[in-house]
């Protein structure tokens, strides 16, 4: 009898113990969704979405979004304090296949790249020994245009192409305005790319260097593909006077040489960029070409050599529409075309 009871309590102090178990998870899952919640609905706020409305829309992207704030969490396990940090940001609520067919399917190389193997391993002081400045930012000498952004049009390598050709004007011709050259042109115009289907830069940058292209304010940004449109020879036109496209993989020496003339357009793996929100790329990117961005500069006077690159995503994205990605090791592919060009004076 007394074997038979102390078995009972033991049952029943087993039974307390998985119900307070069990109580305390659901508050803290209670909590977790709660906090979610509440993130969510800043989310919305922020970003101006329009679903608040539409609960199985709702729902839907909510879930999304604690499915990204889940792998962001993964990609910030390994973080120093200088590493990118990888959180809420514009594109929370949008799947990785969503984020991939807007973001990232106009990148169309005319080539095919196959990658190297990320065998090197730059050092600071490696880097000391080229000769070149510690720090080189074309932001800060007035040269750069205002951040620019493709939306849904896949136009990334006319974005490139334009925004290195308008900053080379004022580097190489001094006292020369800053004025926007016309994206819409490239995407309009050019028979060897899509428009905003797809586009490689070294092709584009080719086809500028025979053809020109004219200033924005001639040739309006529209973010969809038209009919190229007919421009009187009165109008000034800037041209590619000459340009280099090569790999640097292993050798990204030259393209912080290339840097410190100018501006550099690269194709680049931009996938993780899904939620980046700030800091040094250091991880986490590797080298399926899908995009193109502009580098403006780099840094190498801290632990952690970077470059600065321009995105065209709009300034709510990033750094005010900028990002940094370490030096060396090919980090999301960036030294696997890269595109330095001069430009002709306008005529």
């Amino acid at each position: 009898m007394a074997a038979s009871i102390q078995r009972l309590q033991i049952c029943l102090q087993i039974i307390f113990l998985v119900f307070f178990i069990s109580r305390v998870a659901c508050r803290q899952l209670l909590f977790k969704n709660h906090h979610l919640n509440e993130q969510f609905k800043e989310f919305i706020i922020k970003y101006n979405k329009s679903y608040s409305d539409n609960e199985t829309e709702y729902t839907k992207r909510f879930n999304i979004f604690k499915s990204n704030i889940d792998k962001a969490k993964v990609l910030n396990k390994d973080a120093t304090a200088k590493s990118a940090v990888y959180g809420i940001n514009k594109f929370s609520d949008m799947t990785p296949e969503e984020f991939n067919d807007k973001y990232l399917s106009g990148y169309r190389p005319k080539t095919s790249l196959q990658f190297e193997p990320f065998s090197l391993k730059l050092k600071t002081s490696s880097l000391n020994a080229t000769g070149i400045p510690r720090k080189v930012d074309w932001r800060s000498k007035g040269v750069v245009t205002k951040i620019k952004n493709q939306d849904s049009c896949g136009a990334c390598w006319a974005f490139t192409v334009a925004e290195v050709m308008e900053t080379m004007l004022p580097i190489q011709f001094y006292g020369f305005k800053l004025e926007t050259l016309s994206v819409q042109e490239l995407i309009d115009c050019d028979p060897l790319e899509s428009g905003c289907s797809g586009g490689d830069i070294c092709s584009s940058t080719r086809w500028a260097s025979h053809f020109g292209i004219v200033r924005e304010k001639d040739y309006p940004l529209t973010d969809k593909t038209g009919t190229c449109k007919t421009i009187s020879a009165s109008v000034p036109r800037v041209r590619v006077h000459s340009y280099s496209c090569k790999r640097f993989i292993n050798k990204e020496e030259e393209i912080l040489s290339l840097l410190t003339k100018g501006p550099v357009a690269v194709a680049v793996d931009a996938k993780t960029w899904h939620s980046y929100v700030d800091g040094i790329i250091q991880f986490h990117c590797p080298s399926y070409i899908n995009h193109a961005v502009v580098l403006v500069g780099y840094d190498l006077t801290g632990d952690v050599p970077y470059y600065i690159a321009r995105n065209s995503w709009g300034t709510d994205f990033g750094d005010n529409g900028y990002l940094y990605i370490k030096v060396g090791n090919n980090l999301c592919g960036l030294a696997s075309e890269v595109v330095f060009l001069t430009v002709d004076y306008p005529e």
